[in-house]
């Protein structure tokens, strides 16, 4: 395996094991489109949090990997163009990744979720930061 598709697949694993973290106790509860998975558990309807990443039906672990794809590869050209990854850094990914997202589910988004990034709440916007900073983590640890 490559290094980016490495990197790509610990962003997705470690950014799906944050957010069912952020989930507490509470069900966060997805329709799924995988006809193995459903057949495996009798059902459409997932809850996120009580699946580890590798788990996941097939188009829930595809939305973490791009999400971790498009973070990680953002990282890597800032390296290769010696740009800082700082904060500003950051937000500029986070905000290119929400509308990423928005792209792909615009149709189940809620009304909050539509809002441009810039009026996201920060718990929201947190869900776009966490990939870059995973990604800027694990870049860091493949380079030393």
């Amino acid at each position: 395996m490559e290094k980016r598709e490495k990197m790509v697949e610990e962003v997705a694993e470690i950014v799906h094991e944050d957010l069912r973290r952020s989930y507490g106790n509470k069900p966060h509860i997805r329709a799924t489109k995988d006809e193995t998975w459903i057949k495996k558990y009798d059902t459409d309807q997932i809850d996120l949090g009580s699946f580890n990443y590798s788990q996941l039906p097939l188009d829930w672990q595809n939305e973490r990997k791009t999400g971790a794809q498009i973070a990680v590869d953002a990282v890597l050209e800032a390296e290769k163009n010696n740009e800082l990854l700082d904060n500003e850094f950051i937000e500029r990914v986070s905000l290119a990744l929400h509308f990423r997202w928005l792209d792909r589910n615009y149709n189940r988004a809620t009304d909050t979720q539509k809002s441009s990034y810039a009026e996201l709440s920060e718990k929201e916007k947190e869900k776009d930061r966490i990939f870059v900073r995973t990604a800027i983590k694990i870049y860091k640890q493949a380079s030393n």
